[in-house]
């Protein structure tokens, strides 16, 4: 049977067929690199692997298998795309389409892993972290891949190009074109991992590609239910509002990871500038300049070629091999312009008021980045290439989009002042230096060029924050694991107190119970809510324990007795103090205790020096530290904070001579007050209770960074017109005096 080829499937509507069109092209092009990369290493590792067992890998590998994968490698591309556009031409044959996980199942159903997963071990672990790594792709094109099929979307082990299924389309491409004795699994794994680690840029390629094609185009986010309005501080009985509280906090927001997300802020002082033309620029500089922009004096301007050439021959560095500056290599450009035949011709008053522009900008940014930063140097070897954008048009300086402006604007915040050391990612400085060598090297005014160098600076600023959320997502489970800790820790107690209440006990043995006791419902709690059997029994045994060591009479329950000797073990007690806990909570105080190898004394300063299950936590340390009451600024601010959503960016003032370094703000509970700080990697900095940043922010030495204000190069280019603006009025007020 003929398969139709790329761009022809048949029996789909025409937009259908021109975005799967797309997808081939889009497959076409980025799987032919990691196929043949992980094809060619495979004929140089497999002849080693003959004869030696370990490398065997459950199939036995022979001489004809070699020769067979020399002669045939460069037919399992073609196979392999050919699987995928199988699977994308009956993309709306499948009558029980591919359905989204449901959302809430039996707990019967629930197993660790898939049974009829045919998936290898090492594949299964790769298609796992390639999907948390690209899980927002995946989601938007889940959802385009269910307007292609007409069905609802589909889940990330469903979509034809997901990891999953490009795995089983590897392997059904292998034994096409290998035939069934062959050891498949050694292509699969080879190809799989080469696929994987440039899967990220494909999957947002082809949803660019299906964008194009019109699949829901604009589409760029997960929606996120609303949080539920909760009380400032619940009570720690009420467990079921604990627990909808956590599940209805806010969600991370639509825009990138480092951007800032939308919110209704409480400070706005400084309103959003709007974007500045160049002519308002040109004026600011005139006014700067003390005189009013005019028609240039009669004089010939240079031709673009001319003033192109002139650029090339530029260099960066003085006789002495010192960086000259913007300034100076202006003064170089008007310098040989005189020197050519005629000495007429010149920079138009255009071309130098850009370089002067550029000048500005240039300081301003370099005013905000650390002097010794690896990106101080690109942004150095950036200066010829930049007056070259500047001089080609005015786009440069009134499109944020410019793509030499968004390459400028990177280099620029992986060395700003805001950032220190630990938030540089060593791949994304490599992307960022090859980047400058290609401006250095290929653009000589070529906007295509250019382009395509930002593009490609482009995806690997995706890639560094896909890092960077995966690491930022560990350390948020982590918060949410002491939160449940600290929830459970407050159910426990709750039902002490309940039990307790009316209730006099031997202060020995109320610590026991407060303590041993506690750290063994808390561990219960943890794992079981208030309506599961076995937190019910633990209540009764509570119940019975209090009913036997408050009783008058002498009592013992062996059987209470093993129960608590059995929960104290599991909970983490070793055997001796568990037993001489069960011993003293089993029996009466008028029964004395028998065998005992301590005394109570001795078994009270053992429990009570040793550490509470979910009470060595830095939250509890953190909430203890703090004083109180908040003032009425302080409350206003902590009020502020508690609506922010995950993801916000704070600015923290960290000594006297004002330097900030920026902050992300990835987590935080209304529960126990806990916040989690990251910086730009992703990486734990800090965890503070939102009542020491409600003090901060009061005290002036921490602000939410402005949506506005995130790129340093737009920070920047407001300093500058401010800067014009001020020099202006200078200029202005001894006339305004005069008159």
């Amino acid at each position: 049977m003929e398969h139709p080829r790329y761009g022809q499937p048949h029996a789909l509507p025409p937009r259908v067929q021109n975005a799967i069109s797309r997808v081939m092209t889009a497959c076409a092009d980025g799987l032919a690199h990691p196929v043949r990369q992980a094809l060619a290493g495979l004929r140089e590792e497999m002849p080693l692997m003959i004869g030696n067992p370990m490398a065997m890998k459950r199939e036995i590998i022979v001489f004809a298998h070699c020769k067979q994968l020399s002669v045939r490698c460069g037919e399992v591309l073609p196979a392999l795309l050919e699987c995928i556009e199988q699977e994308l031409i009956a993309i709306r044959d499948h009558g029980n389409g591919p359905q989204q996980s449901e959302l809430w199942s039996s707990s019967d159903s629930w197993t660790l892993a898939d049974a009829g997963d045919d998936v290898a071990p090492p594949q299964a672990e790769g298609i796992g972290q390639v999907t948390n790594q690209c899980k927002l792709p995946l989601y938007l094109l889940g959802q385009r891949f269910g307007v292609l099929a007409g069905a609802p979307a589909f889940d990330a082990d469903r979509i034809p190009v997901g990891p999953r299924r490009l795995i089983h389309a590897l392997e059904a491409a292998s034994r096409r074109v290998f035939g069934d004795d062959f050891p498949h699994m050694l292509v699969t794994d080879a190809i799989a991992r080469a696929l994987f680690h440039d899967y990220p840029a494909l999957v947002n390629r082809i949803n660019k590609e299906l964008e194009g094609a019109s699949i829901l185009p604009g589409l760029t986010f997960i929606p996120s239910l609303k949080r539920a309005a909760t009380p400032e501080r619940p009570p720690a009985v009420d467990m079921a509002a604990a627990v909808a509280t956590i599940a209805a906090m806010p969600a991370q927001d639509s825009t990138g990871w480092f951007e800032q997300p939308g919110h209704e802020g409480r400070d706005r002082s400084v309103e959003v500038r709007s974007a500045t033309d160049f002519a308002h620029a040109r004026s600011l500089l005139a006014k700067a300049k003390g005189h009013m922009p005019g028609p240039s004096g009669a004089h010939v301007q240079l031709p673009p070629h001319i003033v192109s050439e002139m650029l090339d021959s530029l260099s960066a560095h003085d006789a002495s091999g010192r960086p000259l500056g913007i300034r100076h290599l202006h003064d170089e450009l008007k310098a040989r312009a005189k020197s050519l035949p005629g000495g007429a011709a010149q920079l138009s008053k255009q071309q130098s008021d850009s370089i002067e522009l550029l000048g500005m900008l240039y300081d301003a940014v370099c005013h905000d980045m650390r002097a010794q930063s690896a990106a101080t140097e690109l942004l150095k070897r950036l200066q010829i290439p930049l007056l070259r954008m500047a001089l080609s048009g005015q786009e440069f300086f009134e499109q944020t989009t410019h793509p030499g402006r968004q390459i400028m604007s990177r280099v620029a915040e992986s060395g700003a002042t805001i950032a220190d050391e630990a938030d540089a990612d060593p791949q994304f400085d490599a992307a960022l230096a090859h980047a400058v060598d290609r401006v250095e090297q290929e653009y000589h005014g070529d906007g295509a060029v250019l382009e395509n160098i930002h593009q490609e600076l482009a995806d690997a600023h995706q890639a560094h924050a896909q890092r960077s959320e995966a690491v930022e997502r560990h350390q948020i489970e982590a918060s949410r694991g002491q939160e449940r800790i600290v929830i459970a820790r407050n159910a426990a107690q709750a039902l002490l107190d309940e039990k307790l209440a009316g209730i006099t006990l031997r202060p020995q043995v109320e610590l026991l119970i407060r303590t041993a006791w506690q750290d063994a419902l808390t561990f219960v709690r943890l794992r079981h809510d208030d309506h599961s059997a076995l937190w019910q029994r633990h209540e009764r045994l509570t119940g019975r324990m209090l009913q036997v060591v408050a009783a008058t009479d002498p009592i013992e329950d062996v059987d209470l007795r093993d129960s608590i000797f059995e929960i104290l073990k599991r909970t983490g007690y070793h055997s001796e103090e568990a037993n001489e806990v069960a011993e003293t909570l089993s029996r009466s105080a008028g029964l004395p205790r028998t065998g005992a190898r301590m005394s109570m004394t001795e078994l009270v300063t053992l429990i009570r020096a040793r550490p509470r299950f979910g009470g060595s936590s830095k939250t509890l340390q953190l909430a203890e530290e703090m004083p109180e009451p908040r003032n009425a600024r302080e409350e206003e601010c902590y009020r502020h904070l508690s609506t922010l959503p995950f993801g916000c960016w704070l600015d923290f003032t960290i000594n006297q001579q004002g330097e900030v370094r920026r902050r992300r703000l990835s987590w935080y509970s209304r529960i126990t007050g806990n916040a989690l700080l990251v910086n730009r990697r992703g990486a734990r900095i800090a965890e503070m209770q939102l009542d020491q940043l409600a003090r901060l922010m009061a005290a002036g030495q921490m602000r939410v960074a402005r949506k506005h204000e995130m790129s340093l190069l737009d920070r920047a280019w407001t300093s500058t017109l401010g800067t014009l603006e001020s020099l202006g009025k200078l200029f202005l007020r001894p006339a305004a005096v005069a008159s």
